[in-house]
């Protein structure tokens, strides 16, 4: 630690200089930072030897960290993220008690245990760390743009199609690409500064997703990019970062937190836009009524 530094003395101090760090670590220190970047309230609730076997490093790794920031040992760190245990004891306890008993009685029960467990924790980390005023930032941004350009593929397709389906229902200026047949890049050639590009990946990244938000940087568009870690390349590169955690015990990505994210952002757009939005919301609706997309 540099001497000029004061040791961080909150749970967002503590984050905070993790992301300022994290280029500068040697590489299980960034797998350790990761994870605590990532999973803020296991920290405060997990022991350190659970917290090690999920990351996939060695429990000293977070002893190390914890002295990088200028702490004497972990325990000295970790009182720093008990802020939200403390806090929330009480449902905490009763939903532990909940997921437990489903847990005992094994097989599938068990299985949804699990999942149940997941989302929640995912649902609770989605909104610390600054979260709400980085999505009113981005519905500022997005209400105030000529065009905004909505932007994920492959398993991201589907989440970046229904935000797009949603948001456009009240501000005609959202696109959705690549469109069919296209490249991301092939549709993105003539954003501007008056643009945003709002772009999502998650692990494994996609180089297309980084590439077409670095170009629409280049041409002084504002860019927001959403993912499944803080240290992510579309979160860093992006001029403003969302984050939308997807642990899971199964082999698959959860999707909860981000479709509450982006169900949430939509919202703020609805509460932003007054009647014009209403209008818009009312037009989209009664076209599709009239021209018998809906059984009546």
């Amino acid at each position: 630690m540099s001497q000029n530094q004061a040791v961080p003395d909150t749970q967002e101090a503590v984050l905070e200089r993790l992301l300022a760090d994290f280029d500068r670590l040697p590489t299980q220190l960034q797998i350790t930072a990761r994870f605590i970047i990532d999973h803020p309230r296991e920290v405060g609730v997990q022991t350190m030897r659970s917290l090690a076997g999920q990351a996939g490093v060695h429990p000293n790794s977070f002893v190390r960290l914890a002295r990088h920031l200028g702490f004497a040992g972990y325990d000295d760190m970790r009182e720093r993220f008990r802020d939200f245990v403390r806090g929330g004891a009480g449902s905490f306890r009763e939903r532990a008690r909940w997921l437990q008993s489903m847990a005992r009685q094994g097989g599938s029960a068990a299985v949804s245990g699990e999942i149940a467990q997941s989302v929640l924790v995912n649902i609770e980390n989605l909104y610390q760390g600054g979260q709400q005023k980085a999505m009113e930032r981005a519905v500022r941004w997005m209400t105030g743009a000529k065009r905004v350009y909505v932007v994920g593929v492959g398993s991201s397709y589907a989440l970046a199609y229904n935000f797009w389906y949603l948001a456009r229902m009240m501000y005609p200026h959202f696109i959705l690409i690549p469109r069919h047949g296209s490249l991301p890049m092939d549709d993105i050639l003539h954003v501007g500064r008056q643009d945003v590009l709002f772009a999502m990946t998650f692990q494994p990244y996609r180089a297309e997703i980084i590439e077409v938000m670095r170009f629409a940087r280049e041409q002084g568009a504002r860019t927001i990019g959403l993912s499944d870690s803080r240290t992510s390349p579309v979160f860093r590169d992006a001029g403003l970062g969302l984050f939308a955690p997807t642990h899971t015990p199964q082999f698959f990505h959860s999707n909860s937190a981000t479709t509450a994210l982006l169900e949430t952002l939509c919202a703020l757009m609805a509460s932003e836009g007054g009647d014009r939005v209403l209008a818009e919301i009312e037009t989209f609706n009664e076209c599709r009524w009239q021209s018998g997309v809906y059984l009546r």
